[in-house]
C-alpha cells in the first residue's frame, strides 16, 4: 500500500526562492515595510505571488474532476486585492493574505502570513476565553467579575453567535461548511489580535447553567501572560507523549498526538510499536482500546499504518485497504518546482528505507513526465487477486478513536484505515475534511512574510470524497477535553 501512504512533508519544508516578481526587492528582509504604502504595496504583491506560485504548480489548474478551480483561485486573488487595497497595517496585511484562503476552502492550498514578533500586537481579550462545543460557544475560563466558566455565549452586538460567526470569523478562518472548523476556529471570536476588518464585539448575551440569561457590556483589554497556562487544555486536553499506556485495569491508551514526529517523536513511535507487539495478548484481552487523535493535525499515514497492523493484522489491513482503494489513482503535479521538491526529500528521508524507495520511485516518474511535457506523474498500482477472501482478524475488541475537530489529512487517513473495522467506534468532536489536493510544501514569498501552501498531487476516485468528514459515533460535547473526563465517558460505553 505504498502508494496511498502520506509522506511526511509538513515536517520536511523546502523554502523555495524565486527570481521572479523582481518588484519585491525592496521588501526582502530585512527591509520590511514601515509605511501605510508599502505595507499595502506588499500585500498585493504577495497576493499575485500566492496566485502565481498556484496556478504554476498546483494540481487543480488541470484536474477535470475539478474545473471550476482556476476561476475559484482567480476569484481568491480578487478578493484578496480588494482587502489589500484599504490595508495600511501588518495586521491588514495578515488578514488579507487569510481572506485568499477563505475562497478556497481548502487547507492544502493558499497562503499563510507569517509575521515577526515585532509586527504583532498583544492579544486582547474582554476578561473571558470560549471554546465552541457542539453547536454552541461556552465560556472556559473567566476573569470578569459576572461571566463563569461553563455559561453559553447566545448573542454579541445583538447578534445570534452563528450568524456572527458566519459574517465574521469565517470570513478570515477556517471553512464554514465544516463543523469541526467550528470546534477549532470558535475561541478566535472573542480575541482581538487587530484584523482591522472585523467589527469590534461591544456586548454579549448569555445564559448560566440555571437557564437565567444575563447581558454584559464588553471591556477590551490585553491578556495577561498569566492567562495561557490556564487556556492549556482548552484546544484538545492535555497532550499525552506518544506511546501505550493503561490507565484503567482493562483499558488500553495509545496516544498519538502528532503524524509528523520529530526524531525523537520517531523513537517513540518505534517503541510503541513495539509494545503493541509484545503486549498483544493482553490487548487481545482488553475491555476497550483506545486510540487517542488529540492535538493530531496530520503528517505521515505511516505510522497510522503500523499501529493498525499491529492490532488487526498486517496481511487483514493491507487487504481490507486495497479492497477500500482499489479504484483510487495519485496522480503527482508534474511541475518543475514540484519534482525538484520531491527529489530533495530523498536526502531528508535517506535512513528511512520504506518511505525512501517510496520517494525515490515517485520522484523518477515525475522527472521522466516532466521531460515529456506531461502534467501529471500517475502512480502505477498493484494488480489485485480477482478473488482473494479477506481474512478475518482475532482482534475484536472495542476500539475507541478519539477525534478532535482539527483532524484531517493523515489523521483522517488513520480514520479511514480504522473504520474498516466494525469494532471501531469515533468518540468526541466532527473531524475536518481534506480536499483531493495533497502533500503539501511550503514556498516563501520573497518578502519572507507569508508562506503559500502548495499540494504535490491530487487522489483520483478516493472512497472518501472531497469535503467528507468524519461525525461521531459518540458526540463529545463536555467543557474539559481532558484524558480524566475522556477515560471517564469511555468506561460508561
Amino acid at each position: 500500500m505504498k502508494n496511498v501512504i502520506n509522506l511526511c512533508l509538513v515536517g520536511l519544508l523546502t523554502l523555495i526562492s524565486s527570481n521572479s516578481f523582481s518588484q519585491y526587492d525592496d521588501f526582502v528582509k530585512p527591509n520590511f515595510p514601515r509605511t501605510a504604502t508599502q505595507w499595502q504595496a506588499l500585500t498585493e504583491h504577495d497576493i499575485e505571488y500566492a496566485y502565481a506560485q498556484t496556478a504554476a504548480n498546483h494540481p487543480g489548474m488541470y484536474d477535470s474532476e475539478n474545473p471550476n478551480f482556476p476561476t475559484l483561485l482567480e476569484d481568491a486573488k480578487q478578493h484578496a486585492l480588494t482587502l489589500a487595497q484599504q490595508v495600511t497595517t501588518p495586521q491588514g496585511y495578515e488578514a488579507a493574505i487569510a481572506s485568499f484562503n477563505t475562497v478556497l476552502q481548502d487547507g492544502h492550498a493558499g497562503a499563510v502570513a507569517v509575521l515577526p514578533d515585532e509586527f504583532k500586537l498583544p492579544r486582547r481579550w474582554p476578561e473571558f476565553s470560549a471554546v465552541w462545543r457542539g453547536d454552541s460557544l461556552g465560556v472556559y475560563y473567566s476573569e470578569h467579575p459576572k461571566v463563569n466558566k461553563g455559561d453559553k455565549i447566545i448573542r454579541c452586538n445583538n447578534t445570534g453567535i452563528k450568524t456572527l460567526m458566519r459574517e465574521t470569523l469565517f470570513n478570515f478562518h477556517g471553512e464554514v461548511d465544516q463543523p469541526g472548523h467550528w470546534w477549532n476556529q470558535g475561541w478566535r471570536l472573542l480575541i482581538d489580535d487587530g484584523n482591522p476588518f472585523l467589527p469590534k464585539i461591544k456586548n454579549c448575551d448569555f445564559v448560566n447553567a440555571n437557564g437565567a440569561t444575563y447581558s454584559v457590556i464588553l471591556k477590551w483589554s490585553v491578556r495577561p501572560k498569566s492567562v495561557s497556562k490556564q487556556l492549556k487544555y482548552a484546544y484538545n486536553g492535555d497532550e499525552l507523549p506518544i506511546g501505550l499506556g493503561w490507565p484503567s485495569e482493562n483499558i488500553a491508551w495509545v496516544a498519538m498526538p502528532t503524524f509528523s514526529p520529530d526524531e525523537l517523536q520517531i523513537a517513540d513511535y518505534q517503541t510503541l510499536l513495539d509494545d503493541l507487539a509484545k503486549q498483544r495478548g493482553k490487548l487481545l484481552n482488553a475491555k476497550t482500546v483506545v486510540l487517542d487523535l488529540r492535538h493530531n493535525q496530520g503528517g505521515s499515514s505511516f505510522w497510522s499504518l503500523k499501529v493498525a497492523e499491529q492490532l488487526w493484522g498486517e496481511h487483514i489491513v493491507n487487504q481490507k485497504r486495497a479492497q477500500y482503494g482499489r479504484n483510487t489513482q495519485v496522480w503527482w503535479r508534474a511541475s518543475e518546482e514540484n519534482t525538484n521538491y520531491v527529489e530533495s526529500l530523498k536526502v531528508l528521508l535517506k535512513e528511512q528505507p520504506q518511505m525512501y524507495d517510496m520517494v525515490d520511485k515517485v520522484s523518477a516518474g515525475m522527472k521522466e513526465s516532466l521531460e515529456k511535457d506531461a502534467i501529471f506523474y500517475v502512480e502505477e498500482k498493484p494488480a489485485l487477486a480477482q478473488e482473494e477472501v479477506v481474512a478475518q482478524s482475532d482482534f475484536n475488541n472495542n476500539v475507541v478513536v478519539i477525534v478532535p475537530g482539527q483532524c484531517a489529512s493523515a489523521c483522517l487517513d488513520a480514520i479511514d484505515t480504522f473504520k474498516l473495522f466494525p469494532n471501531t467506534k469515533l468518540l468526541g468532536a466532527p473531524s475536518s475534511s481534506d480536499s483531493t489536493y495533497m502533500e503539501v510544501r511550503l514556498v516563501d514569498t520573497p518578502s519572507g512574510l507569508t508562506k503559500v501552501i502548495i499540494p504535490n498531487k491530487v487522489y483520483v476516485n478516493r472512497p472518501r470524497g472531497k469535503g467528507a468528514y468524519y461525525k461521531p459515533d459518540i458526540p463529545f460535547n463536555e467543557l474539559e477535553w481532558t484524558t480524566k473526563a475522556l477515560l471517564a465517558r469511555i468506561k460508561k460505553l
